[in-house]
């Protein structure tokens, strides 16, 4: 099954290294993409055009 793992670099809520690191061994068929500079609630804020590049490209 096709799976987009979103980070957001500077989240409060979880190391994003870590998760990415987790995501890639336990879902070799996934997409784990770590934007740069956004924390878990400004994700949509901070980079918005490649938060909707990713989500073009998975739902697409």
């Amino acid at each position: 099954m096709p799976v987009l793992v979103l980070l957001a670099e500077h989240s409060r809520a979880h190391h994003a290294g870590k998760v990415a690191d987790r995501a890639c061994r336990k879902l070799p068929q996934g997409k784990v993409v770590v934007l740069p500079g956004a924390t878990h609630h400004s994700l949509p804020l901070t980079a918005p055009q490649q938060l909707n590049e990713h989500l073009t490209a998975f739902l697409g």
